[in-house]
This record gives C-alpha cells, structure tokens and sequence, in this order.
C-alpha cells in the first residue's frame, strides 16, 4: 500500500467487496468543506465529500474508491447516502434561517437512468429545503458519454430550481461541449487552473470564463491553498472559493459551530 495526502491507496483485491459492505457498517460518513462568497468573506455553500474510514486500512483516498464504486455498482447507494447528509445539513440550515447552500457531487453514472432524479424529486418533496440550496456537481474527470441523455435528466432537476455544476472544469474531457450542452448554472475552475500562478490562463480558460460571464454562471474557484491562490482567484473574477486555505473538509457539527461563531 501507499500513503498519500494523509489517507491510504490500496491495491488489494478484497478492496472491492470491502466496498460493497461500508455502507452497511457505517464505515462511510459526509464530511464539508466551506465555500467563500470572496465579495463578503462569508460562508455561503458547503460541499458535501464522501469520505471512507476503512477498519483495517484507514482512511481510503476518495480518488481509489470513487472509481471503483462506479465500477461495482455502489455508486448508487453511496450518492443517495451523500445527497441526503446534505439534504439534512441544507434543511438544518434553513430551519434556523441561514442562507447557506449545499452542493453534492453526481457521477455521470447515476445519470444513466431516471432512477437519482426521481429519488432526489421525492426527497425534495419530504423536506423544508428550498431546491435552488442545493447544487450538483457533475464531474469532468471523466468522459461524460451521452450528454443528451445526462442533459435531459439536469434539465429536469433544473426546472425544479437544483443547480448544476460542472466540476474539475477547464481541463477535462468535454469542457465546451458541456458548457453549451447542459443547463448548467456554475462551473468550478479545476484547482491545476488555480495552482498555475505563475502563468497566463490559457486561451481556452479565458474563452470559457467569457461564456461563462456571457451566460451569468457562477464561478467557484477551488484548491485555494495559499493567499497566492487566493488572489488568482479573485484575479480571474471568480465568485466563490474553496480550499484548504479557508477551510478543510470537516464533520457536519464542527462547520455548524463555525458559522455559529
């Protein structure tokens, strides 16, 4: 095995069936990380990470068992799990009138079907949350396959007012296609873009942020490490940030006791 980043990457057979059961044993759980509004300096979102405390291991790096929960097919109950700690935490939030939103990550796999849409339709319907609290964030770092059909599916999340993400953006897959093909309503600059401080953006970064302006997106700058990032961020007009810097991901009650303060 290795060590990464503070959290272990198994190479292990059993890593699988593992997976399968750690739901059921609580071996899963939700951690947020803040996201600044860099006009106020305050708490406005939070996104909610999967994060995976395994028995024997440790914590396992979401970049080894993400992956591979889309490949066994548990990515399915580990979304639904996610979504509803948001769920909770946005319903929470705005019970005691703070108006802090929730994003939540969505594999383009759980697109595949109707099944997340009606399930997030009926929780939706269950709780006080206000729909537009909540944003999903579709990942780039892979290939998004049928953006029609993922298309249609935001688009009926869209019209119930749930925000839409594109994540990891500015070096993925499908980033222009994307931009155009999805109702999308907030792109996350990927934190490489942030990190190159040294450099000029690159044309394609600059041309989407236009579009971007052009379509009145949301930006949301994330990896903001250092006060270096910071500032690039803010020079390339984004709206939001999230990193290390201004917050690391943590458990639902420590975050509540931050904006409390």
């Amino acid at each position: 095995m290795v060590v990464l980043t503070g959290m272990v990457v198994i190479v292990d057979g059993e890593l699988a069936s593992d997976l399968m059961g750690a739901l059921h044993r609580e071996e899963l759980f939700a951690a947020f990380q803040p996201q600044i509004d860099l006009a106020s300096g305050a708490i406005v979102a939070a996104e909610v990470l999967c994060r995976w405390l395994h028995p024997r291991h440790g914590l396992v790096d979401p970049d080894v068992f993400i992956p591979l929960s889309e490949e066994i097919g548990a990515i399915d109950a580990i979304g639904r799990f996610v979504l509803d700690e948001g769920l909770d935490a946005a319903e929470t939030w705005q019970a005691r009138g703070l108006p802090v939103e929730v994003a939540v990550n969505v594999s383009p796999v759980q697109l595949v079907t109707d099944e997340f849409v009606e399930h997030l339709t009926a929780r939706l319907a269950q709780r006080a949350v206000a729909p537009g609290s909540l944003t999903l964030e579709i990942t780039e770092s892979r290939p998004l396959g049928d953006l029609d059909g993922i298309g249609e599916q935001l688009e009926r999340l869209r019209r119930r007012g749930v925000g839409i993400a594109l994540d990891d953006f500015g070096t993925g897959h499908a980033s222009p296609a994307a931009l155009e093909r999805l109702p999308v309503t907030e792109v996350k600059l990927d934190r490489s873009l942030i990190h190159a401080v040294a450099s000029e953006p690159p044309a394609h970064l600059v041309s989407a942020l236009q579009t971007a302006r052009h379509r009145d997106l949301r930006v949301v700058a994330e990896g903001i490490e250092t006060q270096e990032h910071l500032d690039r961020a803010r020079e390339l007009g984004c709206d939001r940030a999230q990193g290390y810097l201004l917050g690391r991901p943590m458990p639902f009650g420590e975050l509540d006791a931050l904006m409390a303060s």
